[in-house]
């Protein structure tokens, strides 16, 4: 599990932590928040679910001050039930979190963080584009496997997916390529 998670935070600029109001930071948490550190990722610490009984957002924020070493201060405090904070933290990605890097300049170069197959496609694949450009129809090269395929379809996803005829650097989307061994 954890080279999945690394895979996805190495394809961010960002990450958000959240920890429950009432449970504190568990040890998978915990894991990944660390990851995503080693990842030099802008981590946005959020306590959420302040809206239960048992919760305690302050011992919960000093916890993350305590464990990760973020400022107690700086902890949103968020119930996705009832919408409160949700405003604040959707900001502080905007504010925090840096845009996507990439040259569109470069040649093209993807950083594949999750894959699939399709009994009716084949392989689907999540991509950051790193640098430059892919092109629905292009051919693609796997360099480890050294197969090329044609892309038949690119999705970019922001947040649902939706066909492009290009992916550019710094976008997030889905290459179908053909891939059926």
């Amino acid at each position: 599990f954890s080279y999945e998670v690394s895979r996805a935070l190495a394809a961010c600029e960002g990450a958000l932590l959240i920890v429950d109001a009432a449970q504190g930071i568990q040890a998978q948490t915990l894991a990944n928040a660390y990851l995503a550190v080693d990842a030099n990722l802008e981590l946005i610490p959020v306590v959420n679910k302040i809206d239960l009984p048992s919760a305690d957002p302050d011992r919960v924020a000093q916890e993350i001050e305590d464990v990760v070493g973020l400022d107690a201060a700086d902890v949103l405090l968020v119930s996705a039930k009832t919408g409160v904070g949700v405003e604040e933290l959707l900001q502080s990605i905007v504010d925090r979190v840096p845009p996507p890097s990439g040259d569109r300049d470069k040649p093209a170069q993807a950083l594949i963080f999750d894959a699939w197959f399709d009994p009716y496609v084949g392989a689907v694949m999540l991509v950051r584009m790193m640098h430059g450009v892919l092109h629905r129809r292009e051919r693609i090269r796997f360099m480890i496997a050294g197969h090329e395929h044609e892309i038949s379809r690119l999705d970019v996803i922001d947040p649902r997916p939706r066909s492009v005829e290009s992916l550019s650097a710094g976008e997030v989307g889905m290459v179908v390529a053909g891939v059926k061994r």
